[in-house]
């Protein structure tokens, strides 16, 4: 295999299992809500403070890798999610839930500005969309047979043993990315940058800089990190409260829009050969407004199938798109942090709605955290339509 082929087959793997090991968390929380007795606010705590470790692990972890051995950065945040993943069946309420989650999330948050920038710095010069849409695939594929899984198994046994299983998935993806890396040429592992230390102000007005080239896009991060955490953390609880369905069923429908979102993000390459990027985007966030919508007042099992293969179409169109967007405006020693960056108002805008979700469906409902997200989708959608002939972004002033 060559060395590029080496390196999308560790990152799309680690990504699959990295993501996996986040969708069994989430989906897991309608029995955590019942044997720890938590409330809405409390999932929104749990869930929203969660990604804002995320957040900042991404930011530090971003900068931290480059001009460093990527490839070492990416198997000790394996080997770390596999031992939180342990640690977390040993929760006995709500602080130590909390505690053990928050500790998972920063071991996940290793993966994605550093293998994301991996990517784009591999393939930045020649087949980049068909790259991001594989190794976003793969993390679709991770999470839809976490998802898929995790509910009957549970229902079977116990809630612990999804995360054992998921233990020895990350142990095992360690020793598979250890063989395919083993022998990369350095040049592809390492790219050098400047050695000169930047102060806080320097890094703040880069980071501006930064910002500001893709700022239009900014907006479209938010949305869609939200849409993952809103959408596989409120589904199945909105399911729970407002219907008769059982766990099975649940999984089986939150697994549906992933496992759609799985064969779309594949076929990006394949779909962008046919429609450029902004439509793309633009279509997708339309979609996302609506469907978000219906699902906030329709609960019938026909219309929840029809409403989770469009939203696993939409919402898994935004995320190769955005990163090839990214990449083609940034310089290749510097994917760590600007990609750390974008990751920030991904996983941001999923802390803000997660937590304003729990804290707000408490007082008027569950169905809430879907309304806010149809309704900010679609205004942002309408923000793409009045900017649409300007660039969506363009490289660093």
């Amino acid at each position: 295999m060559k060395q590029q082929g080496r390196i999308l087959s560790t990152v799309s793997l680690i990504h699959a299992v990295n993501d996996g090991s986040t969708a069994v968390i989430s989906i897991l929380f309608p029995i955590f809500k019942e044997i720890f007795h938590l409330s809405y606010t409390q999932v929104g705590i749990i869930t929203g403070g969660g990604l804002f470790v995320t957040l900042v692990g991404q930011l530090v972890l971003g900068r931290l890798a480059d001009g460093k051995n990527v490839n070492s950065f990416l198997l000790t945040g394996l080997l770390l999610t596999s031992f939180s993943l342990v640690l977390l069946s040993f929760s006995t309420g709500f602080i130590t839930l909390i505690c053990l989650i928050f500790f998972m999330r920063f071991a996940t948050s290793f993966f994605h500005p550093i293998g994301i920038g991996w990517i784009s710095r591999t393939y930045k010069k020649g087949r980049l969309d068909w790259a991001m849409g594989i190794q976003s695939g793969f993390a679709d594929l991770g999470a839809f047979l976490a998802i898929l899984t995790t509910l009957s198994i549970t229902q079977l046994t116990n809630w612990t043993v999804p995360l054992y299983g998921w233990a020895c998935i990350c142990i095992l993806c360690l020793l598979v990315s250890v063989a395919l890396t083993y022998h990369l040429n350095k040049v592809f592992v390492i790219v050098p940058k400047e050695t000169k230390k930047h102060s806080l102000k320097e890094m703040a007005t880069d980071a501006f800089k930064r910002m500001k080239s893709i700022r239009l896009l900014i907006p479209a991060f938010m949305i869609s990190g939200a849409s993952w955490g809103v959408i596989i953390t409120y589904f199945p609880l909105l399911l729970t409260e407002r219907t008769t369905l059982s766990l099975p069923v649940i999984g089986f429908l939150v697994a549906l829009w992933a496992g759609v979102g799985s064969i779309t993000s594949l076929s990006y390459g394949r779909i962008r050969s046919y429609i450029n990027r902004k439509k793309l985007l633009v279509a997708a966030y339309i979609m996302i407004g609506i469907l978000s919508v219906l699902l906030a007042f329709f609960t019938q099992i026909i219309i929840l199938i029809v409403v989770m293969i469009l939203l696993g179409i939409a919402v898994f169109l935004t995320y190769p798109a955005l990163f090839s967007f990214v990449s083609e405006v940034t310089h290749e020693s510097e994917e760590g942090w600007t990609f750390g960056l974008t990751f920030t108002f991904q996983t941001g805008g999923g802390a803000i709605l997660l937590f304003l979700g729990g804290v707000l469906s408490d007082r008027y409902g569950i169905w809430i955290p879907f309304a806010l997200l149809g309704i900010l989708s679609l205004l942002f959608t309408l923000i793409l339509l009045l900017n649409y002939r300007k660039p969506f972004a363009q490289p660093k002033q």
